[in-house]
């Protein structure tokens, strides 16, 4: 059974086309810190209505992406 599990911007920072490849701002971690938790589903539609609900409520505009592990 597949598992889904979100993945948080390290750097809230909006992707910028004219950065260099080495230079994306595109880090994806499962965890920001030490009290952050890991979020994993067994559906991508649960995964994806949480990560949105991360995302809506979240002030510093970090992207969240849902991936299948």
């Amino acid at each position: 059974m597949p598992n889904y599990r979100i993945y948080k911007q390290l750097i809230p920072s909006p992707f910028d086309a004219n950065d260099p490849h080495w230079a994306k701002r595109q880090v994806w971690v499962q965890k920001l810190n030490s009290t952050d938790t890991i979020d994993e589903f067994s559906t991508e539609a649960e995964a994806q209505a949480y990560a949105d609900e991360l995302a809506q409520a979240d002030p510093t505009s970090r992207i969240y992406e849902v991936r299948q592990v």
